[in-house]
């Protein structure tokens, strides 16, 4: 492969080189020449309008074969004063969608070039007798503007470079050939050996069963051991492929699955803010109902002791200030002791007190 690479570049590189050198000697050989160009103007008359009109709405090319015949151009050698072949100077071309001729006259000297341009323009003009036109009128004599060019440069060019491609694309096919056929084979060469070692096992029928699969002990041990590399190396890269594209997968799943429970916790919470206010606001709505309750039941009992504690006292014959000042104090003492600690152990010492006072006012 590299060969065929190289012989590909090499051509390359050649037809390069001789497309410049071609085009330096065509630039160098090829004389420069002039152009000057007249202009002719035809009526054609109304009656020969579609005999002299071309398809592109010009004048047909009728009127460059009668201004090449040899009336025209002997007429115009005379008034040129030149027994030259001037013909092949001379071409006429018709502008499209008029009634111009053009008369292009091109030669090494531009006064030349001008004066055979006037002489085919004032010869063409003479031609009605041959060409069905009303007249025919010089438009513009010979120009003379000493521009030079050189005719065929890029065609000649173009020539010379494609046959030194051609010889090139040869001479390396024969090189490559003669290469291949009488190379000196190396004594170290696998493949030769190994060709060698087959056609002796062709010719010798009775080991084909044996040799048809036989290859260079080298050469195979190396391809086997490349194949089975190239295949771990597949298998490997398959398989860190596909969990790389496992992990991905489930580190997306595992984003969806966290973000719903996010969702989902932001959502209970809520509710459960909502359900616990609503309980708090319950629960002590209860507890508010349970203590007016309980004031309640225990005014209801110290109503009771005081009916109690006056017939006492009317059995005992205390007096009713004294009475009145225990009833104060004792009423005191139960607030102050409702504030502090819990109402029921509070309301069991009230009464224990309550009732030791009253006692020992009684045995006073």
């Amino acid at each position: 492969m590299r060969k065929i690479a190289r012989g590909i570049l090499l051509l390359i590189l050649v037809t390069l080189l001789g497309g410049i050198c071609a085009f330096l000697y065509e630039y160098n050989t090829i004389r420069d020449e002039h152009i000057s160009v007249a202009k002719l103007y035809v009526v054609p008359g109304e009656a020969n309008e579609e005999s002299l009109r071309a398809k592109d709405g010009g004048l047909k090319e009728d009127f460059a074969i009668v201004f090449k015949s040899e009336v025209v151009i002997s007429a115009a050698k005379q008034l040129a004063g030149t027994s030259d072949d001037i013909e092949k100077y001379l071409t006429v071309k018709t502008v499209a969608n008029s009634n111009i001729i053009e008369l292009i006259v091109s030669n090494v000297d531009q006064g030349t070039a001008k004066r055979y341009a006037d002489a085919f323009a004032s010869t063409a003009i003479k031609t009605t007798s041959i060409i069905p036109a009303e007249s025919i009128q010089i438009l513009s004599e010979g120009t003379d503007n000493n521009k030079a060019y050189k005719p065929g440069l890029i065609t000649k060019t173009a020539l010379l470079t494609g046959l030194v491609a051609a010889i090139t694309l040869v001479l390396e096919l024969l090189v490559g050939l003669f290469y291949v056929s009488f190379r000196k084979i190396p004594d170290n060469d696998e493949y030769y050996d190994y060709e060698k070692e087959h056609e002796k096992d062709k010719k010798n029928k009775n080991k084909l069963n044996k040799n048809d699969n036989y290859m260079a002990p080298n050469v195979a041990e190396d391809v086997f051991e490349e194949v089975d590399r190239y295949i771990l190396a597949s298998e490997i890269e398959s398989t860190k492929k596909d969990e790389s594209e496992t992990k991905e997968k489930a580190s997306e799943k595992n984003n969806v699955i966290t973000e719903e429970k996010l969702e989902e916790e932001q959502e209970k919470t809520e509710e459960e803010k909502i359900e616990e206010q609503q309980e708090k606001t319950e629960e002590e709505k209860i507890e508010e109902q349970e203590m007016i309750e309980e004031e309640i039941v225990e005014e209801q009992q110290e109503e009771k002791e005081l009916t109690k504690e006056n017939q006492e006292a009317t059995d005992n014959e205390v007096s009713p200030d004294e009475k009145i000042e225990e009833k104060r104090e004792v009423a005191k003492e139960d607030k102050e002791e409702n504030n502090k600690g819990n109402k029921e152990e509070n309301n069991e010492e009230v009464k224990a007190k309550k009732k030791f006072k009253i006692f020992g006012r009684v045995k006073k």
